[in-house]
């Protein structure tokens, strides 16, 4: 019997796994973050991005992700917002991408983002009988520094696959702590902390508790996850 390749690359395990960190300091409002890995190309092949982001100069949004041109689609969001002239979030796009095992990840927000921001992103390659978007998510925001930690649990299923990621305006230097996930990566962006942490589930769990500690004082902070479960 003859198996198509779309076949023979969904019976493989299913599986998640992290590609590239990348962070930029510009005040623009499109960030370039050029070729990044995203693992072997395959015809199932899901890609997915985390991305933190802060504004100073007014409320902006993340209007697009694109990985080699072509364009994720935003699957959860965190926004947290100080007085309604800041705000900061924390945001996670997926999308089949088949083609590929480098590609310019570009984010685009509504307008610039003024300086001492920046924007993060934390890239990840999903396979196996995989679909675009995850089963389950979570997201969770503090607009004042009082609810700390940030809780973005999640259902997991044996051998499926978590991304989290979250983001933090407070003074430099800033560290993040997390619970329930691996960290990943832990940078400043100018005044932002942002940090992204992965987890490949072992069991079940309705849910399974992940939260993100930020080390320093402050206002502002967001986090989301994305759990994608075997098909």
């Amino acid at each position: 019997m003859t198996m198509f390749a779309s076949q023979w690359f969904a019976s493989l395990p299913f599986g998640g796994s992290n590609t590239a960190n990348a962070t930029s300091t510009s005040s623009a409002a499109e960030h370039t973050f050029s070729d990044q890995a995203i693992g072997d190309s395959g015809p199932t092949r899901v890609i997915a991005v985390a991305v933190g982001m802060g504004v100073n100069s007014a409320n902006r949004t993340i209007d697009s992700v694109t990985v080699g041109g072509a364009d994720l689609t935003k699957r959860v969001g965190a926004v947290a917002d100080n007085s309604g002239i800041e705000n900061f979030r924390a945001e996670i796009w997926s999308a089949v991408i088949t083609s590929g095992e480098t590609a310019d990840i570009v984010v685009t927000m509504s307008g610039t983002i003024g300086s001492n921001r920046g924007v993060a992103i934390s890239v990840h390659r999903l396979v196996g009988n995989v679909s675009a978007a995850p089963d389950a998510t979570a997201s969770d925001n503090d607009d004042d520094g009082t609810t700390d930690p940030l809780t973005v649990s999640v259902n997991t299923e044996t051998n499926g696959y978590i991304i989290c990621c979250g983001v933090s305006f407070k003074t430099a230097p800033n560290t993040a702590s997390w619970s329930g996930a691996t960290e990943l990566t832990d940078a400043m962006t100018g005044n932002i902390a942002q940090t992204a942490a992965n987890h490949s589930a072992t069991s079940d769990e309705t849910p399974r508790v992940i939260t993100v500690t930020f080390t320093t004082g402050g206002n502002c902070q967001a986090a989301a996850s994305a759990s994608w479960f075997p098909g």
